[in-house]
């Protein structure tokens, strides 16, 4: 696979100095203390700094919300390039804690979020409907094909 260096002329990426529009931009930014699009993918690719950029496990806080890449100016993909990041260190199985046990609830209840009792009982309260059971198994099918399920269970 190669580099994320390799997507892009570094020049091209000089221009990320003094814009900051995707970190502006950025709705996880307003909400996660220290994440910044343009920071990542500076110190990942132009300052040389992957492991300064993985220590922080903030490249997971991305949700590929896309709007950093279609407000860049420069049209640079940043998205793209923080999504590359994190798919070189899903391969190299450096994946928070946290990502495992929510894929290892999805593969072991097809649901990323259980519903609570209390959600059960409201939904009968608004008269809606119980909500159906997810074929774990068929989840389970989908995880092995795509690969994702190579991070359930086993650390680092």
């Amino acid at each position: 696979m190669p580099g994320v260096p390799d997507r892009y002329d570094k020049k091209a990426l000089y221009k990320c100095l003094q814009c900051a529009i995707c970190t502006g931009s950025c709705p996880v930014s307003r909400v996660i203390e220290g994440f910044n699009p343009r920071e990542i993918v500076l110190k990942y690719i132009l300052y040389g700094e992957p492991e300064e950029v993985l220590e922080t496990e903030l490249i997971w806080c991305c949700t590929t919300c896309q709007i950093c890449s279609e407000r860049c100016p420069h049209e640079i993909d940043i998205s793209g390039l923080i999504i590359h990041i994190m798919n070189r260190e899903a391969e190299r199985r450096n994946i928070p804690e946290a990502l495992r046990k929510q894929v290892a609830q999805i593969a072991g209840t097809g649901r990323a979020i259980a519903p609570t009792s209390r959600s059960k009982r409201i939904r009968g309260e608004m008269g809606l409907k119980p909500l159906k059971e997810p074929d774990a198994g068929e989840v389970r099918k989908i995880l092995s094909a795509t690969g994702i399920a190579d991070i359930r269970g086993d650390s680092k």
